[in-house]
């Protein structure tokens, strides 16, 4: 660690997430915006992720999820100046993503890909589901970054797609599936839909704690390798 530096090789990785985000917001919401059944959305939503994390994994991981930078380096895979600079650019290429799906499709709704509690669902248990669900995202990050898992990366794109696919199956229903911030973050600020939005971010902020913290000291046999 302490390698951190404004170079070109930053400037490459910073362009990554800022993409990568981008693309994860216009392909997600496009497909949600016409998806007919919570099957369609959600394998929507896991070929989404699939599709951003093949193409810029080689360059910056393709984290794609402030929480994912959080845990990272709290596991040791980055430092912190990086994950501050990583979580700028996917905030921003997410209000640049879904603002381009945003503007390009016709008729939105009022509600265009937004994330919001279910019928009879109280915001706790909003909480409760998406520190579930992200937490078993993150479990899935941390250990693909495990030493114990070398071959992990080779299909890391296709494992994250599948574990997104099937958290949407799970928890779709009940507030959209989230399991990352800004996802929810943009879609609310753009169309002034801030309901229940501070529950998606309390469940998934102590799943990014706790998650990590229980994989490095728990379950890691030793530290992982930092990003390169």
């Amino acid at each position: 660690m302490g390698n951190f530096k404004w170079d070109l090789d930053l400037a490459k990785k910073l362009a990554a997430e800022f993409t990568g985000t981008a693309m994860l917001m216009t392909l997600g919401c496009s497909i949600a915006q016409f998806s007919k059944s919570y099957s369609e959305v959600s394998l929507g939503w896991g070929f989404s992720y699939a599709a951003a994390i093949h193409t810029f994994a080689f360059l910056s991981g393709a984290h794609i999820n402030p929480w994912v930078s959080v845990s990272a380096t709290i596991v040791g895979v980055m430092e912190w100046e990086l994950m501050l600079c990583y979580i700028a650019c996917q905030l921003l290429g997410a209000f640049a993503g879904f603002g381009l799906a945003y503007v390009a499709l016709p008729e939105n709704s009022k509600h265009f890909c937004t994330t919001m509690a279910g019928v009879n669902f109280d915001e706790w248990k909003i909480i409760l589901v998406e520190f579930m669900l992200c937490g078993f995202l993150l479990f899935a990050y941390c250990a693909i970054w495990d030493k114990r898992s070398k071959a992990a990366y080779d299909s890391y794109s296709l494992r994250i797609g599948f574990i997104i696919a099937a958290l949407c199956f799970a928890g779709h229903y009940h507030g959209g599936c989230s399991v990352n911030f800004f996802r929810s973050l943009a879609p609310a600020v753009v169309q002034l839909k801030f309901d229940g939005l501070w529950a998606y971010f309390v469940g998934q902020l102590v799943a990014a704690i706790i998650v990590p913290v229980l994989w490095r000291f728990v379950i890691a046999d030793e530290k992982p390798e930092p990003m390169e």
